[in-house]
């Protein structure tokens, strides 16, 4: 087959690191580190389309449409873990935010072959899931070739849905609504994308959702208050934050956190507003962060 890939960045030789086979364990790590320190120049070097990102997240979401991150391989595991780790964080809704991934829950945990190279199967993928306008894809392939997205989000784009792409190569055309190219070079063993590209693309999502749950009213005083008790730790971060947010012992916000049945932010509301459990998780619905406290 004709190599189209030998141009992109991501699929060159790293210089530095023709020599990997005769160095020392120290000096393998030491090379590792500072290949990584390009990744927060990038960062910066897109910070205003990051904004965007987030924005755009942030409009879908408190709009009630949905959001659907979607890659293959690295990038579409890093998507499945956003849309997996933002309803226990942030009380979001897990059928409002959804990972998809070329070859479905299987290549979550198996390399699943040729899935990346189907152009339909995002395409069908997103229909399965009802896409309709309103919604956002945000794109993610650190090649900038993925036909699993690429051809969703043109589909997708002709018909009116909007699109973010992230991508750690240089485009020669738009992709989506918003493109985010985070160009950090050639990878430390070349060709493997879970490296720079991929820690340069988790740190983005971060931001990216972070940003966007902060505005809708998710954190209060760099604290969870929409927390989703399923673990132990979990509940011990519920009695801790409310205990501080509060200024309460531990005893008596566990106590209150029972009452709420285990929501802070109803239970702040029980306790600063003198509502019972009822009235309380009704005005929760309505009143901002700034007006619980």
């Amino acid at each position: 087959m004709k190599d189209t890939y030998f141009e992109l960045d991501t699929e060159k030789r790293y210089k530095k690191g023709l020599k990997l086979s005769a160095m020392k364990s120290s000096e393998i790590v030491d090379l590792f580190i500072d290949d990584h320190e390009i990744i927060l120049k990038s960062l910066k070097k897109n910070k205003k389309k990051l904004i965007l990102a987030s924005e755009m997240f942030f409009d879908t979401y408190t709009n009630n449409s949905r959001i659907f991150f979607m890659g293959a391989g690295t990038s579409g595991r890093l998507g499945v873990i956003e849309a997996a780790e933002l309803p226990p964080t942030f009380g979001t809704n897990k059928n409002s935010i959804i990972g998809l991934i070329a070859g479905g829950n299987k290549a979550l945990v198996t390399a699943t072959e040729g899935a990346e190279d189907k152009k339909h199967l995002g395409i069908e993928n997103l229909k399965k899931n009802k896409i309709k306008k309103g919604d956002l894809i945000i794109g993610i392939s650190a090649s900038g070739r993925t036909e699993y997205v690429l051809s969703a989000l043109k589909y997708y784009k002709k018909r009116g849905i909007k699109s973010v792409f992230i991508t750690t190569n240089k485009l020669t055309t738009m992709v989506s609504d918003l493109d985010i190219s985070f160009l950090v070079g050639p990878e430390f063993i070349s060709g493997s994308t879970r490296l720079k590209s991929g820690t340069v693309t988790k740190i983005a999502l971060n931001i990216i959702t972070s940003m966007a749950m902060i505005k809708a009213n998710k954190i209060l005083n760099g604290l969870m208050i929409d927390i989703k008790p399923t673990t132990n730790k979990l509940k011990a971060r519920c009695i801790r934050n409310t205990a501080i947010i509060l200024h309460l012992s531990l005893s008596k916000a566990e106590k209150l956190l029972i009452k709420s049945k285990w929501n802070i932010r109803v239970a702040i509301i029980m306790n600063n507003k003198s509502m019972g459990y009822k009235d309380a998780l009704k005005a929760s619905k309505t009143l901002s962060v700034g007006e619980i406290i």
